[in-house]
């Protein structure tokens, strides 16, 4: 990314290049990746006990990526008194190079919230609107009431997945928008790329379909395919990526879409002026220069710690949804609200209810110590509600 430096493009480029080189000069305890054995399960500092368990934002645990850490700091300190001079094209370019797309194909975003208000403000009208899976991440949701418009909640499968024929069946009664979040949130489950190949096929010519891939970083099923190549296809189709989760850049809020050239130009003219900021757009351009070992560590641990979390509900009779995301959604058999108040209360915080799941719990993946510490109140509260 363009970690501009406070006269050119050139320069800010180097400057982010130099920040990503220079982890030793500005080494924090968060940049696990850098400090820590690779074979140890638990790379993240340990938590302190008095501060909440954050489990209920579907961040990362393990701090943020080394390079990206490095860069951020040394933009922080020559750069953060000063606006960019001109819009991010390094960082757009570098997301394109990556994906094998043109630049014209990348549209950048204060994280893929904006991405999706964009996509959202594009593509539904009060004519035209959105189709989503119930339930589901609410941006879209929210975000078509403000175009006068609505969306279309389709219920997930008996499976949680999203139901495609039914979504494609609304899409053609002429929705502008369809949104599809694979994996999902908050179920966490996937659709394969078999079913996802005959549903795009479906969709009618005129509606956008967009996949909200955000936490395809951490999906390791041999039959789960990004939208990517529908994209090149040609399609109209756009695709949703973030930094905030497997990079551990939430704070920082960078996000980014890659679709057909004249649909990314269409939404890019409702981006807000200096987004993303410089400090995250150099923490997000060194990232992709530099950490591709780090995703690849913690897509590793977040698959050892998730494995270990559905074995432990399994093994106390529950019913976890399988994941293939950095959360984990657990059926426990009774109203799920009063529990999560009870949790917050012993300082771990999990996801909050969703209506249409009123007896399932959301839990973000910790590191293995958070989980035990996370099991051991959580079993606790499950006898005493049992007693």
């Amino acid at each position: 990314m363009p970690a501009k430096s406070g006269m050119s493009r050139r320069g800010f480029v180097t400057a982010a290049t130099l920040g990503a080189a220079a982890v030793m000069t500005f080494p924090r305890a968060t940049s696990i990746a850098a400090t820590q054995p690779t074979d140890v399960p638990n790379e993240a500092p340990s938590p302190d006990a008095a501060e909440p368990l954050r489990l209920h934002r579907n961040e990362s645990p393990y701090g943020l990526a080394p390079a990206a850490d490095a860069a951020s700091q040394k933009t922080l300190a020559t750069l953060a008194s000063r606006y960019p001079i001109e819009e991010p094209k390094a960082l757009q370019e570098a997301i394109a190079k990556r994906f094998g797309v043109d630049k014209e194909m990348v549209a950048l975003g204060c994280g893929s919230i904006e991405i999706l208000k964009m996509a959202t403000e594009t593509f539904c009208t009060p004519a035209r609107p959105a189709v989503v899976a119930e339930p589901t991440f609410e941006a879209v949701v929210s975000y078509s009431r403000l175009m006068h418009s609505h969306a279309i909640k389709t219920p997930l499968t008996a499976d949680y997945k999203h139901d495609l024929g039914r979504m494609a069946a609304h899409a053609r009664s002429g929705a502008g928008l369809v949104f599809m979040c694979n994996p999902s949130n908050p179920a966490g489950s996937y659709v394969a790329k078999d079913e996802v190949r005959s549903f795009v096929h479906r969709l009618p010519k005129h509606t956008v379909l967009l996949s909200d891939e955000a936490y395809f970083d951490y999906a390791l099923a041999t039959d789960y395919e990004s939208c990517l190549g529908y994209v090149k296809d040609g399609l109209p189709v756009i695709v949703s990526h973030t930094f905030s989760k497997i990079y551990g850049m939430a704070g920082l809020r960078v996000g980014y879409a890659i679709g057909r050239k004249d649909l990314i130009a269409r939404m890019t003219k409702r981006r807000l002026a200096n987004n993303p900021n410089q400090i995250a757009t150099a923490a997000a351009f060194a990232a992709l220069k530099a950490d591709d070992a780090f995703v690849d560590r913690i897509r590793r641990l977040n698959g050892e710690v998730r494995d270990y979390t559905e074995s432990k509900f399994r093994g106390l009779g529950l019913t976890p949804i399988p994941s293939q995301a950095n959360f984990v959604m657990v059926g426990i058999g009774r109203p799920v609200k009063p529990l999560i108040e009870e949790l917050k209360k012993r300082k771990v915080l999990v996801g909050r209810e969703f209506p249409s799941m009123p007896n399932h719990m959301r839990v973000t993946l910790g590191t293995k110590d958070e989980m035990d510490r996370f099991f051991k109140e959580f079993q606790q509260l499950m006898v005493t509600a049992v007693a």
